[in-house]
């Protein structure tokens, strides 16, 4: 197996040190450079590196592009999402635009769990107009919030920064999304997404769409949608439900792993042509 001498900038942050532990594990790498921006804490050489993960704040990654701009790179920030220069890192959707791509940029927690529970629809002229309620937990904030009894109502309408990279993916012009954090839980975060209109044999539409992908968990009708049951994996899990008037589509995932630092690590596999679950499972 080829082994690719790989570079992380933020490696002691939230996702950072995720990724970190993740490929420290993975037999196709070797982490010859780490560097973190807070700590001042550089460790390795650069030079030696064949490919750069960027795990900064947002804002931050282009005082280190000119450094690395020749190196194949993820981003994991905000900040290249519906920038043309760079392919979006939905591993499902954008599989071999990724596999072929020089610059990745990781999608948002909140958009991968909302994009991917939508996709589907996307061809049945379903999502014109969607509401979108999520609830995440404590470690979608960041590093040294404490745990406590407390729910937070902290973006509502249009102000949540990953509304325009939900809208250019599914290509929609209006998207209403109401963001919970729940302070009581480590990880997780879940998604319920109403649309106008109904769909016959939604079940299998989904399962026909999602065929053979090792990340997604289909749930039917009378099965929960739990954060417990994602926590620590790079599951999404995702159950659809339709009526006479209504399509609403839930979905879970550890917004760490799934919802950053584990499909950061699926897409390094499909641009090196590795097993996409390498290192995830």
């Amino acid at each position: 197996m080829e082994t690719i001498n790989v570079g992380i900038f933020g490696g002691t942050g939230r996702l950072g040190e995720h990724l970190v532990k993740i490929l420290e594990e993975h037999s196709g790498v070797e982490i010859v450079y780490t560097h973190s921006r807070k700590k001042e804490n550089v460790k390795g050489n650069l030079n030696k590196t064949d490919f750069i993960f960027l795990a900064l704040p947002y804002g931050k990654s282009r005082y280190y592009l000119s450094k690395i701009k020749d190196k194949r790179i993820i981003d994991c920030s905000i900040d290249h999402r519906t920038d043309s220069f760079w392919i979006y890192g939905s591993s499902e959707l954008n599989r071999e635009e990724i596999k072929e791509a020089q610059y990745v940029a990781n999608p948002g927690c909140y958009a991968t769990s909302i994009i991917l529970s939508l996709a589907p629809l996307k061809e049945y002229g379903l999502l014109t107009r969607l509401k979108i309620c999520g609830f995440s937990s404590i470690s979608g904030a960041g590093k040294g919030l404490k745990k406590e009894e407390n729910v937070l109502l902290y973006s509502a309408g249009r102000e949540h920064p990953q509304i325009k990279e939900i809208k250019s993916v599914l290509n929609l012009s209006d998207v209403s999304l109401c963001c919970y954090r729940v302070d009581s839980i480590d990880r997780g975060l879940t998604s319920v997404s109403y649309s106008d209109g109904s769909l016959v044999n939604i079940d299998k539409i989904y399962k026909k769409f999602y065929k053979g992908e090792p990340f997604i968990r289909l749930k039917g009708e009378k099965e929960k949608i739990e954060t417990k049951k994602v926590q620590g994996t790079n599951f999404c899990d995702i159950k659809v439900l339709s009526d006479e008037k209504n399509v609403t589509a839930i979905s879970a995932l550890d917004n760490i792993l799934k919802g950053g630092a584990g499909q950061a690590v699926q897409n390094f596999n499909i641009m090196y042509d590795f097993k996409e679950t390498l290192g995830l499972l």
